[in-house]
């Protein structure tokens, strides 16, 4: 059977488009194999800290709420550890503390006494502390980190400054998804909310608390 001319012009550009196609999917499919996945392992970032704590309703001397909703929004850099090594992670997560009393200022700051600091603690006790960290850089999956309690340390001296501490005891932070199956953090607040400073705040309200990467009590730092 003969072609004409015409006819064989058309199957060549038909081959082509096919070609081109072909070669077109190989893309999609060679990102894939780019994509990194669950981060394994356990990695600690202790730098860079940077967000704050927010209370709803403010916390309050002789707050009567029976709910209190606290929130955290916090950045950090300076991660070791774990594969691959994040660069930085973002953390976003709320939790209630119910019961009487639920924002009263003396519930969530007590006062060092001599050389012994001042220890309150909280207990997330209607919904956990709970939510994501998303990672840079974005090839690494999230992690889902959930606190069931905190403390709240007052430092001595004449400065006491202030540190939260999540959970207690420490590595019962349960995490899903990238790197450890246990978390911790140490945060320290900004040396211009000390002890003193918030129990002055109290009177009018604290709606949040400043998360900073170091203060003179020592430096912000967390495995998750």
């Amino acid at each position: 059977m003969r072609y004409g001319r015409s006819a064989i012009v058309t199957a060549i550009a038909a081959i082509a488009s096919a070609g081109a196609l072909a070669f077109a999917s190989v893309g999609p499919a060679a990102a894939v194999d780019n994509v990194t996945g669950i981060g394994t392992g356990t990695t600690t970032c202790s730098a860079g800290y940077a967000g704050q704590f927010t209370f709803s309703p403010p916390l309050k001397a002789g707050g009567t709420a029976t709910s209190e909703e606290v929130a955290v929004e916090l950045s950090f850099t300076g991660c070791s550890g774990g594969s691959p090594v994040p660069v930085s992670g973002h953390y976003g997560a709320k939790g209630i503390v119910s019961g009487a009393g639920a924002n009263n200022c003396a519930n969530w700051f007590a006062p060092a006494v001599g050389s012994t600091p001042g220890i309150a603690s909280r207990t997330f006790n209607a919904a956990p502390l709970d939510g994501d960290v998303a990672w840079s850089p974005t090839t690494i999956n999230q992690s889902n980190v959930r606190f069931s309690n905190m403390r709240i340390r007052t430092g001595t001296g004449a400065t006491n400054y202030l540190t939260f501490k999540l959970p207690i005891p420490a590595g019962s932070g349960v995490v899903t998804g990238s790197y450890a199956p246990a978390s911790q953090l140490t945060l320290r607040v900004t040396p211009a909310q000390t002890y003193a400073a918030l129990s002055s705040m109290c009177t009018t309200g604290v709606p949040a608390v400043k998360i900073v990467p170091s203060s003179p009590a020592g430096t912000s730092t967390g495995t998750w």
